[in-house]
């Protein structure tokens, strides 16, 4: 069945366009953006080509993988044409026998205006605005709409389309020149596999006070049209509507302390085509006022009234800070003017930092407490505690040095059902670093890294079926430097690690080795010769398991000339024997890599924009040509 859509509209696209039209027109005299849009098209070249091109090979092999195909390919090529600064891009791609190709298509244009007069600004075409968290926040509209900031009063209004009306994919009745003025206007119907109402939307935000103190309080009306999709459609997809309000407010006592809040409140109809609902039709006055605000409040049986907010207190001092804030939002709390929320749930969290000795050393505390389960209607309620603590340090411009803790608390209560004590979610994870480094400059440039990391993985229950307790730690020690008078750059390193669990436990010692020399520097010319190695040992403390070594080698070299050209060769030779990394089997594994790829970018003013002399060159060039052909004339 092919939709029928009605004559009202196919007309509205034409009837836009005029609109749009006289807008932009007004645009032009307040909108410093599209002056600048047309001074760059004005200063720009008449065409102008760019793009770049390449190719790549590789052979590799893989103990793991040995029938699949060794060899790969690829070659690659894009290009640019620019008309005026109107870009259009052609792309090319083959690899191992599978080609892309892609090149410029009709684009969807989202024209919007945003023209400003003293404290006010206006929105015109696709736009968006911010009222409100828990209301309308940034969803873009196509419609029309005003702003006014003024020293203690403001305000803002929009009404439009927060969304568009989808077709399903295949079906589209419209003709060739209506496709083409919907989507030069950006209101071309997109097509989809679960097609959409169109969604109308009015809302308004009005305020007073100043960025220190102020209230506002919003509105926003969103419903779905529901004949804007045809009946085929209705059927299976519910029209929705939605009435939110919200109030948000922020009052400050000079630089020290500031409360800042957001409330949200939403009557959200997830079905305007189901009855009104039955017990307030009982009443027959409450009846009629339904009835007459039927174009406001669609309230129906499976409409909900939901609240959602947050609150946060802040205190500054000259070198601390700290913050406490709170957010709840209740179940199925919806607001069509905004991004979905967390909802069904409540939190609370804190946070400190104080900077000492004249900002050399700074620490901060975070910590988050969140459970859902508002309602006491989920299957279970879950908890989380996050806390942290980092302390930096720096002293004078050599030493620089770092502690950083973080831990997650885990728990898993009843709901609708009883949590099974082996199963129940019990646990914590701890995780502490340290970092310290050094760095000091004698003939040439040194540095010295030490690596501190624990990490542990607890659980709780005792009464748990398996446990899974793991702990990781890793101490290591890197140091390097450079050579500037030969070009040569130098680290190396060290780690030692183990880790344990009631399955496994394991050492391993690591030496980590790396060259940097750099063949050839100019000022147009950069050639680089890389290598990188590691070294690991590890030592398997389970009944039958063996020690085992690992190692990894990589060269690779890369060249540039003029940025333009650009080369690189890569080789890699790496054998990973069997390892026990904590719950996990890695098998003795051989990986060779080689890969060489090229690649040449390119730019040319195929039609250079003149100068003012170019033009006043050109110009008399063009005046005694003409005098020639003239005298000739005469002289005939």
């Amino acid at each position: 069945m092919r939709p029928n859509f009605s004559v009202k509209q196919r007309k509205l696209p034409f009837i836009l366009l005029i609109f749009l039209a006289v807008s932009f027109q007004m645009s032009c005299l307040y909108g410093q953006g599209i002056r600048d849009r047309i001074n760059e098209i004005k200063n720009a070249d008449p065409f102008a080509i760019s793009g770049n091109i390449g190719a790549g090979m590789g052979v590799s092999y893989n103990s793991n993988h040995p029938g699949s195909t060794p060899f790969s390919a690829n070659i690659f090529a894009s290009i640019n044409l620019s008309f005026y600064s109107f870009q259009l891009p052609f792309s090319f791609y083959f690899a191992n026998n599978t080609t892309s190709f892609s090149y410029p298509q009709l684009p969807t244009f989202h024209l919007g205006f945003m023209p400003t007069w003293r404290n006010w600004k206006f929105h015109i075409g696709h736009s968006s605005m911010h009222f409100s968290n828990y209301t309308y926040s940034g969803l873009t509209f196509l419609g029309v709409g005003a702003e006014y900031h003024g020293k203690k009063f403001r305000m803002g209004v929009f009404g439009g389309h927060l969304q568009q009306a989808s077709r399903i994919k295949g079906y589209d009745d419209r003709t060739a020149f209506q496709q083409l003025a919907d989507s030069l206007l950006g209101l071309n119907v997109p097509e989809a596999d679960l097609p959409q109402y169109r969604r109308d939307a009015v809302g308004f935000k009005i305020g007073g006070g100043n960025e220190r103190n102020f209230i506002d309080f919003s509105f926003l009306k969103a419903k779905d049209a529901i004949k804007s999709l045809p009946q085929v459609w209705q059927d299976s997809i519910a029209p929705r509507d939605n009435i939110t309000i919200g109030i948000s407010g922020r009052f400050a006592i000079k630089k020290w302390f500031a409360f800042t809040a957001n409330l949200g409140g939403s009557l959200y109809t997830m079905d305007i085509r189901d009855t009104l609902a039955g017990s307030l039709r009982e009443n027959e006055k409450v009846d009629k006022i339904l009835q007459k605000t039927e174009w406001l409040l669609a309230v129906r049986n499976n409409s909900v009234f939901r609240f959602a907010g947050d609150a946060a207190m802040n205190f500054m001092a000259h070198n601390f800070s700290a913050s406490l804030t709170y957010r709840f939002i209740q179940p199925d709390y919806v607001s069509l003017g905004a991004s979905n929320f967390n909802q069904n749930s409540h939190s609370v969290g804190a946070v400190i930092n104080t900077s000492l000795f004249k900002g050399r050393s700074n620490i901060s505390a975070v910590g988050y407490f969140q459970r859902d389960n508002l309602n006491k209607k989920q299957m279970y309620t879950n908890q989380v505690i996050t806390y942290a603590i980092n302390w930096n340090n720096s002293i004078g411009s050599h030493v620089n040095f770092g502690i950083n803790y973080n831990g997650i608390k885990q728990d898993q209560y009843d709901g609708t059902y009883l949590v099974p004590d082996s199963l129940r979610i019990n646990q914590i994870v701890h995780t502490l670093s340290a970092s310290p480094s050094f760095t000091f400059e004698k003939t040439y440039a040194h540095s010295i890294n030490l690596n501190f990391n624990f990490i542990q993985n607890k659980n709780l229950n005792k009464l748990a079926l398996n446990t899974m307790n793991v702990m990781t730690l890793t101490v290591g020690i890197g140091y390097g430097i450079d050579f500037d008078a030969i070009r040569l750059g130098f680290d190396c390193g060290y780690d030692f690690s183990m880790s344990s669990s009631e399955y496994a436990k394991y050492d391993g010692h690591t030496i980590n080795v790396g060259l940097r020399y750099k063949i050839l520097k100019k000022e147009k010319t950069n050639w680089t010769l890389s290598y990188n190695g590691s070294f690991g040992y590890n030592i398997q403390k389970m009944e039958g398991a063996t020690n085992n070594f690992s190692i990894s080698n990589s060269i690779g070299s890369n060249f540039s000339y003029k940025s333009a050209h650009t080369a690189s060769l890569y080789l890699s030779l790496s054998n990973f024997n069997d390892r026990e990394i904590i719950g996990q089997r890695i098998q003795s594994t051989l990986d060779c890599r080689f890969t060489l790829a090229y690649s040449y970018a390119f730019a040319a003013r195929v039609i250079k924009k003149m100068t003012k002399e170019e033009r006043a060159e050109h110009r008399l060039a063009r005046q005694a040509q003409k005098l020639q052909k003239q005298q000739l004339k005469s002289t005939k």
